[in-house]
This record gives structure tokens, sequence and C-alpha cells, in this order.
């Protein structure tokens, strides 16, 4: 086996073990409702949820001053 090979499988084994973790966190993170048959994140707060709705605020805040330099742009030319 040459170096590129080893460099390969060491990747791969990394790889590998990072999507472990990936998917054994999800499993701690996320729970099946028997009854409702749905998943339910058990990190996802009001907190997350401001942050989120900040998050959509600042981008329309952004698409808009985005079309408006366009148009200005387009007037000028």
């Amino acid at each position: 086996m040459d170096d590129e090979d080893r460099i390969d499988n060491n990747i791969n084994e990394k790889w590998e073990n990072i999507k472990t973790i990936i998917m054994e966190t999800k499993q701690q993170l996320t729970e099946k409702n028997q009854s409702t048959e749905t998943l339910k994140n058990k990190w996802y707060d009001e907190k997350c949820k401001f942050a989120i709705e900040e998050m959509k605020t600042a981008r329309g805040k952004l698409l808009i001053k985005g079309r408006r330099e366009k148009e200005e742009q387009e007037y000028h030319h």
C-alpha cells in the first residue's frame, strides 16, 4: 500500500467517524412521538424561533436594498 492509498483510507475512516457521530447526535436530539408519528426536536426553543425570525427579517431588508440599488443603476444608465 502506498502513501496515497493510506491517505485515502485515513480520509474515508475519518469521514465514517464523522458520519457516525452526526447520526448518533441526530438520534439523541430527536425523539419519535409514538402517538403522532412525528419527530420532535429537543433543542428547538423560543430563542431559536426568535433567531430565525430575525434572520428572515434581515434577509428581507437585504433583498429590498439590493432591488433598490439595481433599479437605481438601471435608472442612471
